[in-house]
């Protein structure tokens, strides 16, 4: 039997469970605490490989614990079958780096014997995923499958969308990467006018859409929805301030500079679902295929896009009942949270495709 996952607790707690240091190069697993399956056995965490050139190691593990929590969010939400978890790795030349980050990396998921699953994520590729395999199996990336992790969070952003706007109506999609760039066609496609943000000139200028200068105030543009698919951090102050969106709905993990953004929009009338509400899209493929090895096998993509986006649309739509009821974010997160005894969320794919 697959573990089932409790309800979101009321915030994750952290804890360091491997870590590898070296002048050039640190990587941490941080994973999320006290998140029980049904039997009381633990949960295996889930979370990706991020590799960025962090300031010091203090900031890198900072940030590993950030997103951990956050993951824990996440897959208590849509109850995957798994804990919060996220690999974090510093160093100045990251990409000099690869080679040693995938050994050490390799070597600290063996130390925890499957307590850890982990995937791609910035600066790590579905090739390094390929390579990471070989040393562990304690790897979900979908390898060796035509269905992309970066495609089932674009489509699950598309699902959240649907619950806040059936109609097309005006977007600004920040960042128009494996993400983005998926989102913004895919409007396109729907009859969305989407402007396009992106620093690299290139993938903004996608056919159909209305590129802005990325240095510019385009946050100042009047859309109904804002989708950040970049970088954490995208929103400031000002940028909060001056918002021209009705909606925010974030494929990127902490949109928000200051923990007081979203109360800020929310104060100013503009509607904010939560990161890990609209996110998923991969942690919910992911438990496909934990838990549904068979029906992950033989799954047409298209298939898990569709059913990524639908769970998202869904569990969505509850969140803006709850908020139109009064409840406050955090309370309504936690009522349409996956329930405690509540299978994953994976094995349900294929009956879900058989109708």
């Amino acid at each position: 039997m697959p573990p089932t996952s409790a309800s979101l607790p009321a915030a994750a707690a952290t804890a360091v469970r491997a870590r590898y240091i070296t002048p050039e190069l640190s990587v941490f697993v941080v994973t999320a605490t006290g998140e029980p399956a049904c039997d009381g056995a633990l949960l295996p965490a889930n979370g990706g490989l991020r590799l960025l050139p962090y300031p010091s190691d203090g900031a890198c593990l900072a940030d590993g614990r950030r997103l951990a929590g956050l993951m824990a969010d996440k897959h208590g939400i849509y109850g995957t079958g798994f804990a919060g978890g996220k690999v974090v790795a510093r160093a100045p030349d990251p990409k000099a780096a690869k080679g040693a980050l995938l050994r050490a990396t390799g070597l600290l998921l063996e130390s925890l014997g499957g307590a850890m699953v982990t995937g791609c994520d910035l600066n790590t590729s579905p090739h390094d995923m390929v390579r990471l395999a070989r040393l562990t199996p304690h790897v979900l990336a979908a390898i060796g499958s035509q269905i992309d992790a970066s495609s089932c969070t674009a489509h699950g952003t598309l699902g959240a969308l649907e619950a806040v706007q059936r109609r097309p109506g005006t977007a600004l999609v920040h960042g128009c990467g494996a993400v983005g760039g998926v989102v913004a066609r895919e409007l396109i496609a729907r009859g969305w006018t989407v402007f396009s943000v992106d620093l690299d000139p290139a993938r903004s200028a996608i056919p159909g859409a209305r590129p802005l200068d990325p240095h510019s105030p385009w946050w100042r543009q009047p859309v109904d929805v804002l989708l950040p698919c970049s970088s954490s951090g995208l929103l400031g102050a000002t940028q909060a301030r001056q918002l021209q969106a009705s909606a925010l709905v974030s494929a990127a993990n902490a949109p928000f500079r200051q923990p007081d953004g979203a109360k800020t929009l929310a104060d100013r009338g503009v509607l904010v679902l939560p990161d890990p509400l609209v996110n998923a899209g991969a942690v919910i493929a992911d438990s496909i295929e934990r838990y549904a090895p068979e029906a992950w096998s033989q799954a047409e993509p298209e298939a898990v896009y569709a059913f990524v986006s639908a769970a998202v649309r869904q569990r969505s739509e509850r969140f803006l009942a709850q908020l139109r009821a009064g409840a406050e974010v955090r309370a309504a997160l936690g009522a349409v949270a996956a329930p405690a005894g509540e299978a994953p969320i994976g094995t349900r794919f294929a009956s879900w495709v058989a109708g």
